[in-house]
C-alpha cells in the first residue's frame, strides 16, 4: 500500500493524491489528518472521482466539464455510506447523461434523471405535482447524482432525518412521496428492490383540534385591518368565506362575478385550483364583497390577480405575513391588558372556526357545511350522493356564509366597541393609552345587519367560552346596524 503524502491545509494549492483506491488506504489517510487539513485522493479508475478526506469524515464527488468549458463538482455522497464501488458506478452513470459518453455503466441511471423522468410520466398528471417535485428534490439533493440501483434504506433514512431536524411533519411527506416514487421506478423497471419500504414515519400526527373562538376571530380581523394589503383583506376574505389559504390567495379577476347595483355576488373556484379537484361557485356576502371591493381599490399593480405585489403572481410568503398578523394581535392584547396570549393558531384552523360556529350557534345543517368548506362529507352523505350527487346548494351556502358574516361583524364591533371603552375610561382616569385610527376603508364602514337577526351572548358563550373583553359590560351582542 502507498504511503499517503503529507496532508495539505485548506488553503494550500498541493497537488492531490493519486492512489489505488481500497477501504484500508482510506482509513490511513484519515489517521494521518490533523484537525483542519484535508487531502483530496483520486480514483485512477475513474476520471474525475474524488474523494475529500479530513480528519472528521470523507466526501465522494465528481470533477467533470459541462459545455466543453465550464468544470463544476457535483457532491455523490459520504463514505463509507457510499461505497467505493458505488461511488463508481454513480459517477459513470453522471458523465453518460451528462456527456454523452457511452461507457460500460450507460445503462445506469442517477436518481436526479429519474426525478426528471417521474415528473413528465407521473407528477404532471398531477394537481399537486408541483409541490412534490419540490419535496423530492429538496429532500434528496445530497443524492441526485447517485446512481439509482446505489441507493439504499440508510442513505433514505438519512435524508429523511435531515429534513425531520428543522421541520418533523414535513420529512413525514416527503417520505410518503420517495415511497411513491421509489414504487414506481420498481414498477418500470428500473430497480428490483424497494429501498424505502418499511421505514416507519418520522413522528407520529395528530389531528389539529385548534378552534379560534369568536371573540379570537373578531381580533384576527382587526389585526388584519393593521397590516394591510394584501395579506389582511385575503385572511378576512378567508374568514368570511371558510375557503383554504391558496385557494383564497390566488383568487383572479375572472373568477368573480359581482353584479353592479347588487350587494353580494358569488366567485367560481375552477376545478385547478380546488384541493378536490371539482369546481364550485362560492357565495360572496356582502362583508365578503366589500374586502373584495376594497383590495381591488389598492392593488398598487396591474394584473390577472386580486391579491398580489408583481402583478404576474399571486402575492407570497404567508409565513412572514402570519407573524406580522400574530404581532399585531398580541399588541392589541397588551394595550387593553387582555390576559395572556392568544394559543398558536394557524390559517387553516379558521376554516374549523366557521364549522364550529355554523353547528353549534348558526345550526346550519351538516351537508351544507361540508359544501361550504367544500368538502364531500363521508359522514353527511351516502356513497350514492357522493357519487352521483352533483347539487350544489348554492343557496344554503348563500344563506349560511351570511349568517357568518353577520355574526363575524358583530363579534368585531363588539371587541372595536369594548376596547373604545376601555381606552376612555383609562383616559378618564389620567392613565391613558393611544387608540390608533381605523386601519381601512373597510373598518370605518357602518355595519349593517342583512337579517336584522339578534345574536345572544349567552348563546355564545356558552358554546365558546367567555372569550369577550369586559363581558358584564355587554350581556349580549346587540342587534346590528339596521338597514
Amino acid at each position: 500500500m502507498a504511503s499517503p503524502q503529507k496532508c495539505r491545509s485548506f488553503n494550500q494549492k498541493e497537488p492531490s493524491l493519486s492512489l489505488l483506491l481500497t477501504e484500508e488506504t482510506i482509513r490511513a489517510v484519515m489517521g494521518s489528518i490533523e484537525e483542519g487539513q484535508r487531502q483530496d485522493l483520486l480514483d485512477p479508475q475513474t476520471s474525475g472521482l474524488q474523494l475529500k478526506v479530513t480528519s472528521t469524515g470523507a466526501h465522494w464527488s465528481l470533477r467533470i466539464y459541462v459545455q466543453g468549458s465550464t468544470r463544476v463538482r457535483l457532491p455523490l455522497g459520504a463514505w463509507p455510506a457510499l461505497s467505493i464501488e458505488n461511488a463508481r458506478a454513480s459517477a459513470l452513470a453522471v458523465k453518460s447523461q451528462m456527456t454523452g459518453e457511452e461507457t460500460e455503466a450507460s445503462g445506469s441511471r442517477t436518481l436526479g434523471a429519474l426525478l426528471e423522468q417521474y415528473d413528465r410520466r407521473r407528477l404532471g398528471q398531477l394537481r399537486r405535482g408541483v409541490g412534490v417535485k419540490r419535496a423530492l428534490a429538496r429532500g434528496f439533493a445530497g443524492l441526485r447524482h447517485r446512481e439509482i440501483s446505489t441507493i439504499g434504506r440508510r442513505d433514505i433514512v438519512a435524508a429523511i432525518d435531515a429534513v425531520a431536524e428543522t421541520a418533523p411533519v414535513q420529512a413525514n411527506r416527503t417520505l410518503a412521496y420517495a415511497k411513491a416514487f421509489f414504487s414506481w421506478a420498481v414498477g418500470r423497471g428500473y430497480l428490483d428492490r424497494h429501498p424505502a419500504a418499511g421505514i416507519p414515519k418520522v413522528v407520529n400526527e395528530t389531528s389539529r383540534d385548534r378552534t379560534p373562538t369568536l371573540g379570537e376571530v373578531a381580533e384576527i380581523w382587526l389585526a388584519c385591518d393593521a397590516i394591510g394589503y394584501p395579506f389582511g383583506p385575503a385572511i378576512q376574505l378567508l374568514i368570511l368565506t371558510a375557503v383554504r389559504r391558496d385557494e383564497g390567495g390566488a383568487l383572479r379577476l375572472s373568477e368573480l362575478d359581482l353584479p353592479p347595483g347588487e350587494q353580494e355576488g358569488c366567485w367560481t373556484i375552477p376545478a385547478a385550483r380546488s384541493k378536490n379537484g371539482r369546481a364550485i361557485r362560492v357565495p360572496l356576502s356582502a362583508a365578503a364583497r366589500r374586502v373584495i371591493e376594497a383590495a381591488a381599490r389598492q392593488r398598487s399593480v396591474v394584473g390577472p390577480y386580486l391579491f398580489t405585489t408583481t402583478g404576474r403572481t399571486a402575492a407570497s410568503g404567508w409565513a412572514r405575513a402570519k407573524r406580522r398578523l400574530d404581532d399585531r394581535i398580541a399588541e392589541a392584547r397588551l394595550a387593553r391588558q387582555a390576559l395572556g396570549e392568544m394559543p398558536p393558531w394557524r390559517l387553516h384552523d379558521l376554516r374549523r372556526a366557521f364549522a364550529t360556529a355554523a353547528s353549534d350557534i348558526l345550526h346550519v345543517d351538516p351537508a351544507v357545511a361540508d359544501r361550504c368548506l367544500n368538502h364531500v362529507g363521508s359522514s353527511t352523505t351516502s356513497t350514492i350522493a357522493r357519487v352521483y350527487g352533483r347539487n350544489e346548494m348554492f343557496d344554503q351556502r348563500q344563506d349560511a356564509l351570511r349568517k357568518w358574516a353577520e355574526l363575524v361583524e358583530a363579534a368585531v364591533d363588539t371587541l372595536r366597541r369594548t376596547t373604545a371603552e376601555q381606552v376612555a375610561d383609562r383616559e378618564a382616569e389620567g392613565e391613558g393609552f393611544g387608540c390608533r385610527e381605523p386601519a381601512s376603508e373597510f373598518e370605518a364602514a357602518p355595519r349593517k345587519s342583512i337579517s336584522g337577526g339578534v345574536w345572544n351572548f349567552t348563546e355564545i358563550r356558552g358554546s365558546w367560552g367567555n372569550d369577550f373583553p369586559i363581558e358584564p359590560k355587554f350581556p349580549e351582542i346587540p342587534a346590528l346596524m339596521a338597514a
